[in-house]
């Protein structure tokens, strides 16, 4: 079974595992030995730190299995409107956004320049990943109520959620049931028979990670294989949704 891995992370911290990539070649090592063979990659420095430093970290990366994520800077006093970021980041090839609302607390549904973002994206059906992480936290991260409200004002808007972990079950899926286009990171629920019950009952609305860079990669492509669901369920799982996204968003 060939995977698409939603949040493949470039760079380490204090807290990540020591396999998780760091440059372009370790990046498509490490897909080649999970038999990923797409990714969406993002800058951990971006992600956590400065966005500008990470994004601009992917500039050489030229693989056409590697598809770029830039981070998002929410700050209101930053000249650069949220049209012009999106302007500059389709010239860089850039396939899809990201935001940490936990980098200093935001609110995604009172953030104007995240509201004014994705605004934009929705028009074009690029996908804006959510990646709540923060450095002195970990599971239950996401207000899973607050993002429903943010996803039903831009329904047309693939929103594809993570964080380390989702142990806190009910709201998740409180949020994906009043929602149609929230997807959720299978390596967020890693609780055991959480994939075929979310599938079960709202259909395929996970999206594959190995995990990254703090869960054991060899975990996921497993869950996925030996999952006890259909076959189309499970090609879906491994990268179907994530193909589909990315041939209908509009990055002319």
């Amino acid at each position: 079974m060939e995977f698409f891995d939603a949040f493949l992370p470039i760079g380490r911290g204090n807290d990540t595992l020591p396999d998780t990539p760091c440059d372009e070649s370790q990046a498509i090592a490490m897909m080649d030995r999970f038999n990923v063979t797409e990714a969406l990659v993002y800058s951990t420095c971006a992600r956590d730190s400065d966005p500008e430093i990470g994004n601009a970290f992917l500039a050489d990366f030229n693989n056409p299995r590697l598809h770029k994520i830039w981070v998002f800077d929410p700050a209101f006093v930053i000249p650069e409107s949220p049209a012009e970021f999106v302007k500059r980041a389709l010239a860089n090839h850039v396939k899809a956004v990201m935001i940490n609302p936990l980098v200093r607390n935001l609110r995604i549904d009172r953030s104007p320049r995240i509201l004014e973002l994705a605004k934009i994206l929705e028009q074009r059906k690029i996908p804006l990943l959510l990646a709540y992480r923060a450095w002195d936290a970990g599971q239950d991260l996401i207000d899973w109520y607050q993002l429903t409200d943010f996803c039903n004002r831009f329904p047309n808007l693939p929103v594809i959620s993570w964080e380390w972990r989702s142990r806190a079950n009910r709201p998740l899926m409180d949020a994906l049931s009043q929602t149609k286009n929230l997807l959720v990171s299978l390596s967020s629920v890693w609780q055991a028979q959480m994939l075929e019950t979310l599938c079960d009952t709202f259909g395929p609305r996970l999206v594959f990670s190995l995990g990254l860079p703090n869960l054991d990669p060899a975990a996921f492509p497993g869950i996925v294989m030996y999952s006890p669901v259909d076959e189309k369920t499970k090609q879906a799982l491994a990268g179907g949704i994530m193909k589909t996204l990315l041939s209908e968003a509009n990055y002319e």
